[in-house]
């Protein structure tokens, strides 16, 4: 699944059955659904939670360096950031979260920074910019938002 970022009302998803639709999500409709691919896509896993049958409920990618790409695991107060070509290990878990996290952001404009949010109702902004160095007792936010319920 993909958002069109020109059109936020829009998203592409495709599917084994060979198809590819976009979808008006304010209209709850499909917009175009086109025969995308003659065969089934062979995929790879890169990446599987270490806590069996959980599944991994959101992904976002670096904006600026597509390398990168961070994850949400269900249920979790942990994200996941993963360099692609060597994802078989976190590049960095992002673990100061206090309830499962919700949602994830990437800077526009910068390939270290991403937003966390969660149901503890904190939007969390950190600075990657040592990710891969080791830091002890793990990496901190550095700057925190509290909000009036969980942020979504």
């Amino acid at each position: 699944m993909v958002w069109d970022e020109a059109e936020p009302r829009q998203i592409g998803t495709s599917s084994i059955d060979t198809t590819c639709t976009i979808w008006d999500i304010e209209r709850e409709m499909v917009d175009t659904q086109l025969i995308a691919h003659d065969k089934e896509e062979h995929s790879t896993i890169i990446y599987e939670s270490s806590e069996p049958d959980t599944p991994l409920v959101r992904l976002g990618w670096n904006k600026q360096d597509p390398r990168y790409m961070a994850t949400i695991i269900m249920d979790s107060t942990k994200v996941v950031v993963l360099d692609i070509l060597f994802s078989t290990l976190p590049v960095v878990e992002l673990q100061r979260h206090q309830a499962s996290v919700n949602a994830i952001a990437w800077a526009p404009h910068s390939s270290c920074h991403i937003c966390t949010a969660g149901d503890d109702s904190q939007a969390l902004i950190w600075d990657l910019s040592s990710m891969g160095q080791p830091v002890e007792g793990g990496l901190d936010p550095f700057l925190a938002c509290t909000a009036g319920a969980e942020i979504e």
